[in-house]
């Protein structure tokens, strides 16, 4: 029978853990309950022992809350604090509530961890998954200046504006996305069903075939051959893809090397110069130091090969530079930013300045991910057009010459 740690709340709110030897994790629960206890987490012997790693189980991948989901959380408890209602009361509340979906159990464990005796910044810091730096640093002074529930209100507000961009930059890219899966839908086709008709014929009669065309006619006849590996592939690389890009590391990976394409690199210093003035202007805004701001931002923003830069930044301002000549200095941000966060600096109005200049690279990230949307699908079908087109060209010549050649 094996062995399940658990953690627990008594009623006087004391947190204690201990060890049950059980057939399964509800019948630890049940006995944790009858014990009088408050159940906050069970792990079975060997994963406590293994410690934390990346569960990719199908219901772990389903019971994972969704940003909205936060969205959802943050704006509920605003209200409710807003109300008047005490921040376990509140707690206890949206642990029960059904519109909270997934959010539920991680709310409960964070409402422990406040009853235990910690800061509710504290427990929020426990999911970072959920909860990134910037939201726990609001939450952690607006509990120090006794403003939680405007500073949720606010967040809510950040969450829900960002949650529509993010929507809306999705759904503009579901469309070149579609055209491209169905150009390279109808290039396999044709290079598993279409092709071969030919090529038995041409190959046989001794056609003289460009080498463009034999070439063709090879890949067609190799994936004619390992069509049960091509149908497993087709079906198990997109399940991969998703699998390896919930990782970080791999999505900074990813975001690195198409930085340094020329396109995707305009459009990723807009976004990085949205995300750093966003977060900037927020936390100046409740009162954050530069210097605090910048050390929370730094973690959010150094990630691949720009981490030297935002934390060199930093560390100048930190010994007593200027904001806008570190960032110009590690050319972090494009220079119309820089200008505008120097303007900012020296009319004491930096935190204003920075949800503006925010507000103006959204729009031309946005701007510049329509003109990518409407490049791309005509490109691809331009493409492949030509590509299948040619093909065709190619091999009927061949049938001719070889009929020709008959004749």
């Amino acid at each position: 029978m094996p062995n399940f740690h658990y953690r627990a709340l008594t009623q006087t709110g004391e947190l204690v853990t201990g060890t049950i030897a059980a057939p399964n994790a509800a019948e630890v629960a049940q006995r944790i309950e009858f014990l009088g206890l408050v159940p906050i987490e069970t792990a079975a012997g060997a994963e406590a022992a293994a410690g934390p790693r990346l569960d990719l189980s199908l219901a772990a991948l389903t019971s994972r809350p969704r940003p909205a989901d936060v969205t959802v959380f943050t704006r509920d408890l605003a209200l409710l604090l807003r109300a008047g209602a005490r921040l376990d009361d509140a707690l206890e509340l949206l642990a029960g509530d059904a519109d909270l979906g997934r959010m539920r159990p991680v709310v409960g464990r964070i409402r422990a961890g406040v009853l235990s005796g910690e800061t509710f910044a504290d427990a929020i810091a426990a999911h970072p998954a959920l909860f990134p730096p910037v939201y726990v640093a609001l939450v952690r002074v607006g509990e120090a200046s006794g403003t939680l529930d405007t500073t949720l209100e606010q967040l809510a507000a950040e969450r829900a504006r960002a949650e529509a961009l993010r929507k809306t930059l999705a759904e503009a890219l579901q469309y070149p996305a579609f055209i491209l899966v169905a150009a390279g839908g109808v290039l396999v086709f044709f290079l598993l069903f279409v092709l071969p008709q030919f090529s038995t014929v041409l190959r046989d009669m001794g056609a003289k075939l460009d080498p463009a065309v034999e070439a063709i006619l090879d890949l067609s006849d190799l994936l004619q051959a390992h069509t049960a590996e091509v149908a497993a592939a087709t079906v198990l690389m997109p399940l991969a893809s998703w699998l390896v890009l919930r990782r970080p590391g791999a999505r900074v990976a990813l975001l690195g090397a198409a930085a340094r394409l020329p396109g995707v690199r305009t459009i990723l210093s807009f976004r990085r110069a949205a995300v750093f003035c966003r977060n900037l202007g927020i936390l100046l805004g409740n009162g954050v130091t530069l210097t605090a701001a910048l050390r929370i931002i730094v973690e959010v923003m150094a990630t691949g090969d720009g981490a030297a830069v935002w934390s060199a930044a930093a560390d100048k301002v930190r010994h007593g530079g200027r904001l806008s000549e570190a960032l110009a200095a590690g050319g972090a941000l494009p220079a119309m930013a820089v200008r505008m966060l120097r303007l900012g600096e020296e009319t004491g109005q930096l935190a204003l300045l920075a949800g503006r200049i925010a507000d103006f690279y959204e729009a031309k990230l946005q701007a510049a991910l329509a003109r990518v949307v409407g490049i791309v699908g005509p490109l691809a079908i331009v493409t492949i057009s030509v590509v299948v087109g040619g093909l065709i060209v190619s091999v009927m010549t061949a049938l001719l010459s070889v009929s020709q050649s008959i004749g």
